[in-house]
């Protein structure tokens, strides 16, 4: 007898120990089926990246300002044309001329584009994506009060330029003046040659061209002395995958024909 109850006590113990563990199996499949759920979505959005743009908003036609303040020009259209492209988004961000690229090692951009001239001093502390587009250095000056039709009947003249930018250190690598006024826009400059107050200003071409419009006095004159000068997208260095990442895009944006209308957009000349 105590060996047949012994028997039937085990029986009954492997049994209930089943049904527990099978009543526990049971009740743990519906927590695991919300967890999956919830882990798609996140893992979708973190797949697009998301990058940090500044740009010096009074560069025409590279960047400048719509009748609202939003920021927009060439550049813009550019790199929103290559996110589309490539999978990414983009944030706009507004910033001086001063310590425009230094805000690439503060962390504070991803990417600077504002018509960005690619130098080899440059390229020694910056990674550049592929050029977009390449300009001739020029001068405008006001034909009504100054007698100047070529580039060395600009010499000794009074000069503006765009402060702590390339134009301006190039200017004075001409040696065509020494007499050289910074000022924070070429807009300002603009405004100055066009007052009497400057005999010439003097950028590249594509920036200056913004400006020669009908009933105004200006005329350019090509610096035919210096080379022409190509411009490019900044980014820190060493960021070799965001380089990719923008130069890939800018390949597939000019071989669909993107480039080009956006380039007849903001300069029809080229």
């Amino acid at each position: 007898m105590f060996s047949i109850r012994h028997t039937i006590y085990l029986i009954s113990s492997v049994c209930l120990l089943s049904a527990c563990a099978e009543q526990q199996q049971t009740t743990s499949e519906p927590a695991s089926a919300p967890k999956q759920t919830t882990n798609a979505p996140r893992n979708q959005t973190t797949k697009q990246e998301s990058y940090v743009v500044v740009s010096q908003p009074s560069y025409p036609p590279f960047a400048t300002r719509d009748e609202t303040g939003k920021m927009v020009g060439l550049d813009m259209d550019i790199l929103n044309a290559i996110a589309e492209k490539q999978g990414f988004t983009l944030k706009f961000i507004p910033h001086d001329m001063d310590g425009l690229l230094e805000s690439l090692n503060e962390d504070g951009a991803d990417i600077v584009a504002t018509g960005v001239n690619i130098t080899p001093e440059r390229q020694k502390k910056y990674e550049f994506s592929q050029p977009y587009l390449d300009a001739s250095w020029a001068a405008l000056v006001n034909k009504n009060k100054v007698k100047a039709r070529q580039w060395l009947d600009l010499k000794n003249k009074k000069f503006v330029v765009q402060a702590s930018s390339l134009s301006e250190t190039q200017l004075k690598n001409t040696a065509i003046s020494t007499d050289i006024l910074p000022l924070k826009t070429v807009y300002l400059g603009i405004a100055a040659v066009g007052k009497g107050e400057a005999d010439a200003i003097y950028d590249v071409d594509s920036v200056l061209d913004t400006y020669l419009k009908p009933n105004t006095p200006f005329i350019k004159i090509v610096d035919e002395e210096s080379d022409k000068i190509p411009f490019g997208f900044v980014f820190k260095k060493g960021n070799s995958q965001l380089k990719t990442k923008i130069d890939q895009g800018l390949e597939k944006i000019k071989a669909d024909g993107t480039y080009q209308k956006i380039l007849n957009k903001w300069y029809p000349k080229n």
